[in-house]
């Protein structure tokens, strides 16, 4: 993981020095938010050249932060808890204080985690106001809750939407990509 001020060549200079160490990028992910950039890999490399890649990770990509640990092949050993559900929520609306967590609070007391997550502000097309959305998936792991309904936390976003005059929408997707 790396994350810093953003600057052109960041990801070339991280992989040159995975790649030197002997190392390959699996899966990764990037991000640009505001003037920080944040970066990160899932790297296959030689145990024995983990501690001297970590170091050079810090020493040799200038502005900014890096850690590096150990991960399990998800390919090696049977990944549990296995997910039992998996919902996608859609915010739009007017911006309130304190909306993300308003929303994230309803998921977590139905025991849901956030698989992925986006937010983002526009100017509305009509009207001068700007518009707030966020959006993701959120997972609850096996077993479920017998009382577990994803058609009521559904219905609670929904009154919880219109109370603040935003559009929620939350579907089933278990079974989709939960990386989508």
């Amino acid at each position: 993981n790396t994350v810093g001020l953003d600057r052109p060549g960041i990801v070339s200079d991280v992989t040159r020095i995975v790649t030197d160490k002997g190392g390959n990028v699996g899966e990764s992910r990037a991000q640009l938010l505001g003037g920080h950039f944040s970066l990160m890999m899932l790297v296959e490399i030689a145990p024995a050249e983990m501690d001297d890649l970590h170091n050079k990770l810090q020493n040799e990509v200038q502005g900014m932060l890096t850690t590096c640990f150990d991960t399990i092949d998800p390919k090696a050993v049977e990944i549990t808890p296995k997910i039992g559900f998996a919902g996608a929520f859609k915010l739009s609306g007017a911006d309130n204080p304190g909306i993300v967590h308003k929303l994230t609070s309803v998921l977590a007391r139905h025991s849901l985690t956030i698989g992925n997550m986006k937010t983002s502000h526009e100017e509305a097309p009509f009207g001068g106001t700007e518009l707030f959305t966020m959006e993701g998936r959120a997972v609850a792991h096996e077993p479920l809750a017998s009382q577990f309904d994803w058609t009521k936390i559904k219905a609670e976003l929904q009154e919880m939407g219109e109370s603040m005059n935003c559009d929620i929408e939350f579907k089933d997707v278990t079974g989709d990509a939960i990386r989508k």
